[in-house]
């Protein structure tokens, strides 16, 4: 039942006197979510008025999900009741690994996307309270982060953050015990905002430094020939320091497009791939990433390029430069201009996520692309799927018909690579061939 009955009697003056009974029904999740299996603030009141009238004070920890609302707002409630379930678990394990067995887990009554942390008082009397609220709020921040970003990326697509506060209130007799702890909840959500945004001022200014002093190092993916399994180019791939938020490529991009440093960021990734190229003395074909918006840098055109090329000792025919569908181009004789001094010395243009765009048949009939990337979510388990088969059946027609190669992406099983080469696509890149390394090797020994 979603209701439950409770109760209040009144006594009279004198114990035989009659009890008057008041029915009334409160909504379950008042008291308890079942959904979540978490009780709420008023469910552990009782407990938690008890330990604040012994201490005199309570803690908390507030891990707030915004992000939840977008998802149901994207994608509906089933969704985000998932998502919400998931959250729940990630937090009841660490609650259950770095907390105390006697800290109270409830979540909020109204926003289902608040969870709250109630501190019991340390075991130990030296042991002061105060300095140990931040620390236990970025423990907390540090294990989860990730985790969470994680979780919402495939269907948000953009940089998601929890927002971990706490916060400390004092007893006042002046003041009810309830309005007291609802006080603390919200100073703890407040203070959960302002940490939120000091740990992305921080990750900007981490992100500037990386840029600035090109922390960032490139790792090769071979790509192969499917039919003679024959490696005829490798694709550079960028990473961040190791050890640091950013050494997750994913993180590392999206974070980089949430504060406006794609392009700064993508021009760096360039450079270093480059370098890396001169040291690894390599004829094979090599795929470089690049932005739609920095095919435009001045500082990577015509002469210079020529000159940057003749001096790394890097033949322009053997690069490949791969153009994202992340950013959609908005002016097609501006790009199509700007790619000239890029061909015009021997480099090719390939169209890379081709699938994940609703602008991909205009960019291959505008562009006309070398080589045309098909995009993993069409290769996972194509092998399983007839509407991908025909898919991909009709890109291979398609890029036949106006001189493009297929490149298939993310091939990591041997079914996947078989049903490939049925369908006569050329060329296969993922961990089936070989993962992403600083070394370059000449044979596909790991296939």
């Amino acid at each position: 039942m979603p209701f439950i009955n409770t109760g209040i009697y009144r006594m009279g003056n004198n114990s035989s006197a009659s009890k008057d009974y008041l029915s009334v029904s409160i909504y379950r999740d008042f008291y308890f979510n079942n959904n979540l299996d978490l009780p709420t603030v008023i469910k552990e009141y009782p407990n938690l008025e008890a330990a604040f009238i012994e201490n005199q004070y309570l803690a908390c920890i507030t891990v707030q999900v915004s992000h939840l609302q977008k998802i149901e707002y994207q994608y509906g409630s089933n969704l985000y009741g998932k998502m919400l379930s998931r959250i729940t678990e990630l937090l009841k394990n660490l609650k259950e690994k770095a907390f105390r067995e006697n800290d109270i887990f409830v979540v909020d009554l109204v926003e289902l996307d608040t969870f709250v942390i109630f501190l019991s008082s340390p075991r130990d009397l030296k042991t002061k309270i105060l300095d140990h609220l931040e620390p236990i709020a970025e423990r907390v921040r540090v294990q989860i982060e990730q985790e969470v970003f994680r979780m919402f990326f495939p269907y948000l697509k953009e940089y998601s953050r929890p927002s971990i506060g706490y916060g400390l209130i004092i007893k006042n007799p002046m003041i009810s015990n309830m309005r007291l702890i609802m006080q603390l909840i919200n100073d703890s959500k407040a203070m959960g905002s302002f940490l939120t945004n000091k740990h992305e001022f921080n990750s900007r200014y981490t992100l500037q430094k990386i840029i600035i002093e090109r922390q960032i190092y490139s790792v090769f993916q071979p790509i192969i020939n499917l039919e003679t399994r024959e490696i005829i180019g490798f694709e550079a791939l960028s990473r961040g320091p190791v050890n640091t938020e950013f050494a997750s490529p994913t993180l590392l991009f999206t974070f980089a497009a949430a504060c406006g440093l794609s392009f700064e960021l993508d021009r760096l990734c360039r450079k270093k791939a480059f370098e890396s190229i001169r040291n690894l003395n390599t004829d094979k074909k090599i795929f470089v990433n690049t932005l739609t918006m920095t095919i435009h840098d001045p500082e990577f055109r015509g002469a210079y390029l020529k000159e940057l090329f003749e001096d790394l000792k890097i033949k322009p025919e053997n690069v490949v430069f791969e153009v994202s569908e992340k950013m959609a181009i908005d002016n097609y004789d501006m790009f199509r201009s700007a790619m000239q001094d890029y061909t015009d010395i021997g480099i090719v243009h390939a169209s890379d996520d081709i699938g994940t765009g609703h602008s991909d048949l205009e960019r291959i009939m505008e562009l006309n692309p070398g080589f045309m990337k098909i995009d993993l979510s069409f290769v996972k388990d194509i092998d399983k799927s007839y509407i991908k088969q025909e898919i991909v059946k009709a890109m291979v027609t398609l890029a036949k018909s106006i001189g493009s190669l297929i490149i298939a992406e993310g091939v990591e099983k041997k079914e996947e690579y078989e049903k490939l080469m049925e369908l006569n696509v050329t060329y296969g890149q993922g961990y089936l061939f070989g993962k992403p390394s600083e070394k370059l090797c000449d044979t596909c020994e790991e296939f």
